[in-house]
């Protein structure tokens, strides 16, 4: 579980990318954090190990407060290039709260792929979860030469038939912040649900610009919305969130209709408001600008 810091008012949640030598993880990241405000991440870091290199950085995908003042940072990680030495993983696995496994999206990869979602289990297995225990995404790269991909065809050759999916082009971007909003989007709702916080009071002001940097997060359902990158923060993915949620005594959120899509760079998340006095409904627009 993510490590809530009260002294500081901050949650800590680590993100692992865990693939195959090639699949794209250490591309994936360099994206994510090209796209994220400066003002919001720490530094890229890469650290030399045998035959690899470790990744990392953290970042605040929200400008304000979430949880009555608590707020939110991302650690994410990941090992490049030929990891010798597996033992590597196991410990940069530990403690994960969510993760993305990077996989090549053509068929002639699908033996390696399974081979690294069996090496996946055994490392989770190890410290006592189930990989089903843990916010996944199986992110398929290098779609642009793999031909015709089914998602949910791999997903279930590699027993993850219950995951979602994204198609990706880790060089230029295509589906990877859309791949770690889905993520985050576990893991906020994980979050939004842990005894030791208080309830959360009000969301955060939204930019719908897309001017800039980027833009703003949004907040669905009472619950933080996912944490996933804009160019400075967090765009919705085109995915629902079960019921609704309660903001504040008498009023209630819950997502209208056939819940978050997505076209091109915009983002609309249609939401019904219900209060005392009766119920609004309202469409939130997203644009996404040039990064």
């Amino acid at each position: 579980m993510a490590i809530i810091n009260h002294a500081k008012r901050e949650i800590n949640a680590k993100i692992v990318y865990f693939g195959h030598e090639g699949a794209g993880k250490g591309t994936s990241l360099r994206y994510v954090y090209a796209r994220i405000k400066p003002s919001l991440r720490g530094e890229l870091k890469v650290l030399p190990t045998a035959g690899s290199a470790l990744l990392f950085f953290d970042f605040t995908p929200f400008e304000q407060p979430l949880f009555s003042g608590y707020r939110i940072r991302f650690q994410i990680y990941t090992l490049h290039g030929n990891v010798a030495n597996q033992a590597a993983w196991k410990m940069l696995l530990k403690g994960t709260d969510g993760l993305v496994l990077v996989a090549d999206a053509s068929r002639e990869y699908l033996s390696v792929v399974r081979h690294s979602v069996q090496q996946l289990r055994g490392v989770v297995n190890s410290y006592g979860r189930g990989l089903d225990e843990i916010p996944l995404v199986l992110q398929l790269n290098k779609a642009d030469r793999a031909g015709r991909v089914v998602s949910s065809e791999t997903a279930s050759l590699l027993g993850l038939a219950e995951c979602d999916v994204h198609l990706t082009t880790a060089t230029s971007g295509d589906g990877v912040l859309e791949t770690l909003t889905s993520l985050s989007r576990k893991i906020m709702a994980r979050i939004g649900d842990h005894a030791e916080l208080p309830r959360i009071e009000q969301e955060p002001d939204v930019d719908h610009s897309g001017e800039g940097d980027g833009v703003r997060p949004v907040m669905e359902a009472g619950v933080p919305e996912q944490a996933a990158m804009g160019p400075a923060a967090c765009v919705p993915d085109e995915a629902s969130c079960d019921g609704e949620q309660a903001v504040d005594a008498g009023l209630r959120v819950k997502l209208d209709g056939d819940g978050v899509s997505m076209q091109g760079t915009t983002v609309r998340i249609p939401l019904e408001i219900a209060q005392p006095d009766g119920v609004r409904r309202l469409m939130v627009t997203v644009t996404v600008g040039p990064g």
